[in-house]
């Protein structure tokens, strides 16, 4: 679900890029399940009495393209007058194959991350601060781009998902996933903060390697993978997606560490939180 002034704000992304988006998050769903495919999406509206036509037959096109882009169907969905934009997506994916669960981490996995994460974050910051009409780098705009058009990471998911122990996206951040992968199945991690991956424009624009880190960390909406794989499966899930990096391992401590130049380093959780 993406709520106006929440999720997005109307004015710093176009109708289509707003469309496009609520269906690659939902995919982003997809392709945490593992060698999944996605079919079919419900689509519900809310819409406020002065939108515009054009705004609508946008958003339109921008859930047209992403569902092409997929092959995916509109099955149904539903329309109703609301104070704020919100769109609600229901995707259905099918399977022949066992779907990878958040739940069968095991000790001594490593965790694996695509990519590289806090440019969303990031973009989402410098629109806070210089809002749309500011005259952009080609670095910082690609960072906005991050954020208003991400793009879900299905065929990776695809090519190692038989490896794969557990496996989230990275919707609310890094720290948060780790979390899912963890925490409620009685598992620690250790992770090592300088293994994160950072993009060259996210540490062009800020050049504070801890503000980049936070934006990793807590920035969220990057929607790379994150998931576990036992050591031994480590090397072919490389091979398969170069852009894969481990960044820490699985242990039975029940807590969550974090390691820079080998001393532990206290994290504060610093993101949002809907309640």
């Amino acid at each position: 679900m993406l709520v106006e002034n929440v999720h997005f704000k109307k004015k710093w992304i176009t109708a289509k890029n707003l469309g496009q988006k609520a269906i690659e998050v939902n995919v982003s769903d997809i392709a945490t399940m593992g060698n999944v495919t996605p079919a079919y999406v419900f689509i519900g509206l809310g819409i406020p009495a002065d939108t515009t036509k054009k705004f609508i037959t946008d958003l339109v096109n921008g859930f047209k393209t992403a569902c092409n882009k997929y092959q995916m169907i509109v099955a149904g969905g539903d329309t109703v007058k609301a104070d704020k934009i919100t769109i609600s997506v229901t995707a259905v994916g099918i399977t022949k194959n066992k779907v990878v669960k958040r739940s069968k981490a095991k000790q001594g996995n490593l965790i694996g991350v695509t990519n590289t994460f806090g440019d969303a974050g990031g973009g989402i910051a410098l629109l806070y601060k210089y809002g749309i009409k500011y005259k952009y780098s080609q670095e910082e705009r690609s960072l906005i781009a991050k954020q208003n058009t991400p793009n879900a990471r299905l065929k990776e998911a695809h090519k190692i998902a038989k490896y794969l122990t557990s496996l989230t996206d990275a919707s609310d951040g890094l720290y948060i996933s780790i979390e899912l992968l963890t925490k409620n199945f009685n598992l620690g991690a250790d992770i090592y903060i300088d293994k994160i991956p950072l993009s060259e424009n996210l540490k062009k624009v800020f050049r504070d390697k801890n503000k980049c880190l936070d934006f990793a960390l807590f920035g969220g909406e990057d929607y790379e993978l994150v998931f576990t794989v036992p050591k031994s499966k480590a090397k072919i899930v490389q091979k398969l997606v170069p852009q894969v990096t481990y960044i820490g391992k699985i242990n039975s401590s029940k807590k969550i560490k974090y390691f820079r130049n080998d001393k532990e380093k206290k994290i504060k959780y610093l993101g949002f939180k809907h309640f």
